[in-house]
This record gives structure tokens, C-alpha cells and sequence, in this order.
């Protein structure tokens, strides 16, 4: 999986927090800043775009207060939940 998908996955899930309404609430707040959600989590970027959005996600983070940092301790088959 790609950093990019990673990253938004991580977004989408600590903002959620499991309810199904709010990932969907913040896909539509993502898309709002930009960012094409879909095409991220079809897979369907290029690499020049994925560096591009990698940091634009990284920023969207920031905004929605959500640790980054949190990523590195979580376990690997849980990344690729979404």
C-alpha cells in the first residue's frame, strides 16, 4: 500500500473513530480540501502525483489535528484496514 493511502487511511480513521457516518463526513472534507479520495483509495495515482498529495494529506493532518506520528506504532496489517 501506498504512503499516500496510508496516510489518508489514518486520517479518515482517527477522525472517525469507527462510525461509518464520520468517515464518510471527513472523505467528503478531504475532497473538499482537494483531494481526490477515490482515485487515492482505487489506487489510481501516479507516482509524481502521490508525492504531491503525500504531502497535501500531510498538511490536511495537521489542520484536522490528527498525530502522524501515531502511524509508526501501529501494526502493519492494521495499515491496510481500509
Amino acid at each position: 500500500m501506498s504512503d499516500t493511502k496510508q496516510i489518508l487511511n489514518f486520517i479518515i480513521k482517527e477522525k472517525s473513530q469507527g462510525n461509518s457516518f464520520q468517515e464518510l463526513n471527513v472523505q467528503m472534507k478531504i475532497m473538499m480540501k482537494g483531494v481526490n479520495v477515490k482515485g487515492i483509495l482505487d489506487g489510481n495515482i501516479s507516482e509524481e502525483l502521490a508525492h504531491t498529495l503525500t504531502e497535501k494529506l500531510k498538511q490536511i493532518a495537521k489542520e484536522f489535528d490528527v498525530d502522524l506520528q501515531k502511524m509508526e506504532y501501529m501494526d502493519a496489517d492494521l495499515r491496510g484496514y481500509f
